[in-house]
């Protein structure tokens, strides 16, 4: 019998020769080359909540799950006014609206599709979240990445307009949209207030599109950090939010994002609807409301982010100051590793973390554990010459 022959599937052109996006390692991997049981893996490499979700959450999924025979609303809007009614907590909802998608990608794919036309461009400050750059390019869109400064990975503003003017000059290509993640991933970073309010004064200007990534804004200090009212002023402003972190529901992809009524009305025009599961909306709902979990995991991450510093601090890796439910830390020259070989020793015990490829071949980013967890990896890097 004859093989199959291989097909040449014409893709489209912006498609040749692009890099996929990359995930992380998976229980399922470890579990195949080691032997592992999954409940003996420690995986700290997706910024997830190793403490779980909400109870809540958990049981309003699986009382959910029985009538998923039916669709839910097109555009949850159940989720949507619980959410609504969370913001109007502390800021006038007047203006203002939401949207939910499957992740907050689904929701970065839509404002691409929105916005943009093969050949425009998007502004980028890496390292940051690899997705904007992979969900433009599939698009056909060029980037303009302006990058961070090397030293506390802060992006670079200075000189932001003029870069974009010389940009559309030199390409023909306009600017559409401005992607910028506070906190940072991977890196952890914060943007203060003024530097964001000037770009989202640019951006109302130039009529660009200013979308902030907030995905690890609740382990901050919210009523400084996260600058919604901007919305307000400035409508080309939306605000991306997600219950992957902080909430614990990764597995669940739900994403959502504060805009201004206008914009909601047209992105509510021209989208799929039914784009999250009954079961994911029932338990996003029922972790918004369970402030009590919330808290539990914000108070875990504030303990013992000081304690893996200073435990990784002592074991001679570099830490980078970090806002988020993660460290960006650098192996040190004195150990004749790069991150790829550290990753592949700590996978034989059963731990994962991520390589932050965007910063260096000597970066390594690990998720905040519990305290047994932090234990864990701390007593395993010891062990490593």
């Amino acid at each position: 019998m004859n093989p199959k022959t291989s097909k040449q599937y014409k893709l489209k052109p912006c498609l040749d020769s692009k890099a996929s996006y990359k995930a992380g390692a998976t229980f399922e991997e470890l579990i195949a080359k080691y032997g592992f049981k999954r409940e003996e893996i420690l995986r700290l490499a997706g910024n997830e909540s190793t403490i779980g979700a909400s109870p809540k959450a958990i049981d309003a999924a699986q009382r959910a799950a029985s009538s998923s025979n039916f669709y839910d609303e097109p555009q949850s809007s159940e989720l949507i006014n619980a959410l609504e009614k969370s913001f109007a907590e502390d800021i006038s909802m007047q203006e203002l609206g939401i949207v939910v998608g499957n992740g907050m990608d689904r929701i970065i794919e839509q404002i691409l599709n929105l916005f943009c036309e093969k050949g425009d461009s998007i502004v980028n400050f890496s390292p940051s979240f690899d997705f904007y750059s992979f969900a433009a390019l599939r698009e056909g869109l060029k980037i303009l990445d302006l990058g961070r400064d090397t030293e506390n990975f802060y992006p670079n503003l200075e000189g932001l307009k003029e870069k974009i003017y010389q940009h559309q000059e030199e390409t023909s290509s306009q600017v559409k949209i401005i992607f910028i993640c506070s906190p940072n991933n991977p890196t952890g970073t914060l943007v203060q207030r003024e530097d964001l309010e000037e770009l989202a004064k640019f951006c109302e200007q130039e009529n660009i599109v200013l979308f902030i990534d907030h995905a690890y804004i609740e382990f901050t200090d919210r009523k400084t950090n996260d600058f919604r009212e901007l919305i307000s002023e400035y409508p080309n402003t939306v605000i991306g939010y997600t219950f992957s972190k902080v909430y614990g529901l990764a597995g669940y992809r739900v994403g959502y994002a504060l805009l201004h009524k206008e914009l909601q009305e047209l992105y509510l025009k021209y989208n799929t609807p039914f784009l999250c599961a009954k079961p994911s909306l029932k338990a996003a709902k029922a972790a918004l409301e369970d402030k009590e979990h919330l808290q539990k995991i914000i108070d875990n991450n504030n303990q013992e982010k000081p304690y893996l510093v200073d435990s990784l601090t002592k074991l001679g890796y570099f830490c980078y100051p970090s806002h988020a439910n993660f460290l960006l830390f650098q192996i040190p020259e004195s150990k004749k590793l790069n991150a790829d070989d550290l990753l592949e020793i700590l996978k034989s015990k059963g731990i994962i973390l991520r390589k932050a490829h965007s910063v260096s071949e000597k970066s390594i980013r690990v998720t905040i554990g519990q305290r047994h967890e932090n234990l864990r990896l701390i007593e395993a890097l010891t062990s490593i010459d």
